[in-house]
């Protein structure tokens, strides 16, 4: 049975290309993103769209276990209560994983075109890398912005029912800490609350807090 708009949708979204280009080789196209059917089923781009027909879909992309939603540290000090431990939680870069199957096809040239299909995946994604690019990653639950490029792993099996080798591939992402704010997010606010015990600024020439704790008068200046 055909698929419906939305069905088409959500399978061009989260199975045919779930991962965008971000600048690096996409710099120059119109919106800086370049989904990557574009390098797998060879479609192209024309004003920032995709053009071209994927009649037969030669690569499939599926979230993998250990994909992290939310993933923290948590101190293993001895903590003064409940409010102290929920401080110490620092959050950590997510991880994002991918399975990219990719068998040899008896269209479209089989083993030769999928060499070359990969010999080109390569290269655009080593370009991309080192010039500073980065990926938006969907998968139905969530979308990763901002993720880089850790590893691509041949993960396939073999069997007597598939005697094909390097068909699945596992790409690997990780989603880093960018800005201030979400370091100080990723503090969990335990600096505040260290900053929010210590005595307030005053001026140096009304009076001073000493180590002791004794709040004297400062120094008159001169």
């Amino acid at each position: 049975m055909a698929l419906n708009y939305f069905g088409q949708a959500f399978r061009l979204a989260f199975e045919i290309s779930p991962i965008l280009l971000v600048d690096g080789i996409a710099a120059s196209i119109p919106g800086g993103t370049m989904p990557i059917a574009v390098l797998t089923e060879g479609v192209s781009i024309v004003d920032g769209l995709l053009h071209g027909e994927i009649a037969d879909q030669s690569t499939a992309f599926t979230p993998m276990a250990g994909t992290t939603l939310v993933q923290q540290d948590i101190g293993t000090l001895n903590f003064y209560n409940m409010v102290t431990a929920a401080n110490s939680v620092v959050n950590r870069p997510n991880r994002v994983i991918m399975q990219m199957i990719r068998p040899a096809s008896t269209k479209n040239g089989g083993y030769a075109t999928k060499g070359i299909t990969f010999a080109a995946l390569k290269l655009a994604l080593d370009k991309h890398n080192q010039s500073g690019g980065y990926y938006v990653v969907m998968t139905p639950s969530y979308i990763y912005t901002g993720c880089l490029l850790r590893a691509m792993i041949d993960v396939s099996g073999f069997s007597e029912q598939n005697k094909q080798v390097q068909h699945t591939w596992q790409l690997e992402f990780e989603q880093p800490l960018l800005s201030i704010s979400q370091v100080d997010a990723a503090l969990g606010g335990l600096m505040s609350k260290f900053d929010s015990g210590m005595p307030t600024t005053i001026p140096a020439d009304t009076q001073s807090w000493w180590s002791n704790g004794d709040l004297i008068p400062a120094v008159p200046k001169l």
